[in-house]
């Protein structure tokens, strides 16, 4: 897990991650739910300055994961062929597409961190 990742607040599941994003003033309508032994996952939409945001929404249980393999996870999404930026804490993770609004839904979303692509070097 990056250094700079907080390790609260945890969520249960990414209902409670959207719930989070209305409370600090983003309200994002779901597009895709699923729940699962291992977390849940979502999708969900904003209207933001003209353009419609994506926020891809990964909650992993904590009695599954520890706090490294959510670090993994985060990085194979930042690395490779991917390079999302993603807004993390905790157990959780949202990859903000397009990424220049990441900062505006890790502003909703109090005690989370930017986390830019990977460049490869």
């Amino acid at each position: 897990m990056p250094s700079q990742v907080p390790t609260r607040p945890e969520y249960a599941s990414a209902d409670d991650v959207i719930a989070a994003m209305a409370k600090g003033g983003v309200d994002c309508k779901v597009t895709l739910r699923n729940e699962n032994p291992f977390g849940s996952d979502a999708t969900c939409e904003v209207q933001h300055r003209g353009t419609t945001v994506a926020n891809e929404i990964s909650v992993l249980s904590t009695t599954r994961f520890s706090r490294d393999e959510v670090g993994d996870s985060i990085a194979s999404r930042r690395s490779g062929p991917y390079g999302q930026t993603i807004v993390a804490a905790g157990n959780w993770f949202v990859w903000v597409r397009p990424g220049v609004y990441a900062y505006d839904m890790a502003a909703a979303l109090p005690g989370s961190v930017v986390l830019e692509p990977l460049t490869a070097k």
